[in-house]
Parts: C-alpha cells; sequence; structure tokens
C-alpha cells in the first residue's frame, strides 16, 4: 500500500512539472511573438516617419516659397532639384532641395556662387527622390524610403 501511495505522489509530482513545463514554453512563445509584432510595429513607424517627414519637408518649402517665377525644376549633381529663388538685396540667392549620396539635402547660395551637391546640409536619409512639374501650378514627389515608393503630387496657387 505505501508503494502505490509513493507512486501516485510521484505521479502528482510529475503531472505538475510537465503542466509548469508547457506554462513556461507557452509564455516564452507568447513572449516572442509579441517581441516580433513590437520589432515590425516599431520598423513600420520608422519608414512612416521617414516618409512623412520628408514629404512634409518639400511640400511645406514648396508652399513657403510660393510666388510667381520662384519655384523651377532643374538637374543638380544627376538628380532633379527643386530650386527656390529668392532675392535679398537686389542679388538673387538660390534654395535647392535635392537627393545626394543617400539624403535628402538643401542648400542656400548666391545665384553666382559655384556649387557642389556635397555642400548641402543633410536633411533626412532617404533612398531616391525625384520631382517633376505636372502642369503650371502641380509638383509631383516621389521619395523612395527602405524600399517603399511613395508620391505626392504639390498644387502651388501663385501665377
Amino acid at each position: 500500500m505505501n508503494q502505490r501511495n509513493e507512486n501516485k505522489h510521484m505521479v502528482d509530482v510529475l503531472f505538475v512539472i510537465i503542466l509548469f513545463c508547457v506554462f513556461a514554453v507557452s509564455a516564452l512563445i507568447l513572449v516572442m511573438i509579441g517581441a516580433n509584432v513590437y520589432k515590425k510595429t516599431v520598423n513600420d513607424m520608422d519608414l512612416n516617419f521617414d516618409s512623412r517627414t520628408s514629404f512634409a519637408y518639400v511640400t511645406e518649402k514648396i508652399r513657403q516659397n510660393d510666388a510667381k517665377d520662384a519655384l523651377s525644376i532643374r538637374e543638380f549633381g544627376g538628380n532633379d532639384a527643386i530650386c527656390i529663388t529668392k532675392k535679398y538685396n537686389g542679388t538673387d540667392y538660390y534654395t535647392y532641395l535635392y537627393y545626394y549620396d543617400g539624403y535628402l539635402r538643401e542648400m542656400n547660395v548666391r545665384a553666382d556662387s559655384t556649387i557642389d551637391p556635397a555642400m548641402g546640409s543633410a536633411i533626412l536619409a532617404i533612398d531616391s527622390f525625384t520631382i517633376s512639374q505636372s502642369n503650371e501650378h502641380l509638383y509631383s514627389v516621389v521619395i523612395e524610403t527602405e524600399g517603399n515608393e511613395s508620391t505626392i503630387y504639390i498644387s502651388t496657387r501663385s501665377n
């Protein structure tokens, strides 16, 4: 009879240990799934932030300088660039927004300056930047970040 109680006690202990192991493995799997979901969410948020920020920056620059003959599209450093022309004290100044060496860049220079695309300030890391003028009042901006290409259209109001 003692032997039977010992075996029953041993089965009870073994059952509790197995139950604990199943619970521990389930908890570990759940934590791993949660970590993967969190990692994907953070990556998506970073990608979304990069593309939204770059679009917001370009859009705001265009809208701030929406004046007659102030905006033009030029080739700069082998890529498309938006050139914003401003006149201060009778001298023309250009602000270029362009892609160079993995970054959306901005450069402010006098119209008669010798310029190099590497001189611009790096704004945000992107993969590519293309801007074109669809019609007299509509610009098309295409920005690629981490393999995702997005397009935005910016309308100007100046004549």
